[in-house]
């Protein structure tokens, strides 16, 4: 039986891969980095296998390192908690919620999903960061963030094991500023054969579930420009060149801040939002809510649509 792990080794390891940075771990801990090196080269020796590499002035975290880095990590938060146990004061709860959220999600479902969360616990101090998702995703299973919010569920092929919990699912239409949009209603969907549209970049999912729908109608539409960032795209539609697609769930945000009304839905196609986080005894409860809680839908609704076209005619003449 191999002899316990240094707990002194494993924490400076620990705190160095947190920072991804030897030095600022030594400054933190009031050590010489030398020294803080050393120990971590002992944790290496003693588990026989090379834990951190360097990238310039700082480290990257080998496979094995990220093993180990996961499991000190959940040691370490269980342990911070000990103090609170014993006063009777117990929370699981930490004050920083760290959220990754896909650039692929638009701003305004990101707030559908924390604000609730924030109302429910006051305390709770969201840091949100916006990256791809395969970089979201190596954060998640470093431990960097507590959640992902994203437009996909976690891959099978990920070396992180997580849990893909949908929070949100929405319709999806055609938007267009009134002049086209009135244009492009009659006939709908055939008239957007070769009509001027702004759609997402091909690798997006919401590009992969219009193109499915543009080859079943039989559309080609004329694409103008492809985005990776919704705001951007939304921000080009509201200039009345072309139509675009949006989740029927922030049409209220594409009406007001836009400009722009719905031409039509986009039938059998729809958008769901994620919430993707590793599982791990010290979960954050509002990370536990999320995964808990059901899904919310936003469906079509053909009445709403007619509606909408009426007043869209009646402010017209």
């Amino acid at each position: 039986m191999s002899r316990s792990l240094n707990h002194n080794h494993l924490y400076y390891f620990w705190l160095a891969a947190k920072h991804r940075n030897v030095t600022r771990a030594a400054r933190e801990l009031g050590l010489a980095q030398p020294t803080v090196s050393a120990q971590i080269r002992s944790l290496e020796a003693q588990l026989n296998a090379a834990l951190l590499t360097r990238r310039g002035r700082n480290i990257d975290l080998t496979e094995a390192g990220q093993i180990v880095f996961r499991h000190a990590d959940e040691m370490f938060q269980i342990s911070s908690e000990i103090p609170d146990a014993l006063s009777g004061r117990f929370t699981s709860q930490p004050r920083v919620l760290h959220v990754g959220t896909s650039d692929f999600v638009p701003k305004p479902i990101i707030r559908q999903i924390l604000e609730p969360l924030m109302r429910e616990d006051p305390d709770v101090r969201v840091v949100c960061r916006e990256w791809r998702i395969d970089e979201l995703l190596a954060e998640l299973g470093l431990f960097h963030l507590d959640v992902v919010i994203a437009e996909r569920p976690h891959p099978e092929s990920s070396k992180v094991r997580a849990i893909s919990h949908p929070i949100l699912e929405s319709a999806l239409a055609i938007y267009a500023r009134p002049a086209l949009a009135k244009q492009l209603r009659r006939g709908f969907p055939r008239s957007l054969h070769r009509a001027p549209m702004y759609l997402p970049v091909r690798n997006a999912t919401l590009r992969t579930s219009l193109d499915r729908w543009f080859d079943a109608n039989k559309i080609e539409p004329m694409i103008l420009g492809e985005f990776e960032d919704r705001e951007l795209l939304k921000t080009f539609g509201s200039g009345g060149l072309a139509a675009f697609p949006a989740a029927a769930i922030i049409e209220g945000q594409v009406r007001s801040q836009f400009g722009a009304e719905r031409v039509g839905w986009v039938r059998g196609a729809r958008e769901i939002y994620y919430a993707i986080a590793v599982h791990r005894r010290a979960m954050h409860p509002a990370v536990q809510r999320l995964l808990t809680q059901s899904p919310r839908v936003q469906r079509e609704s053909e009445g709403k649509q007619s509606a909408d076209a009426k007043r869209s005619e009646s402010r017209r003449k």
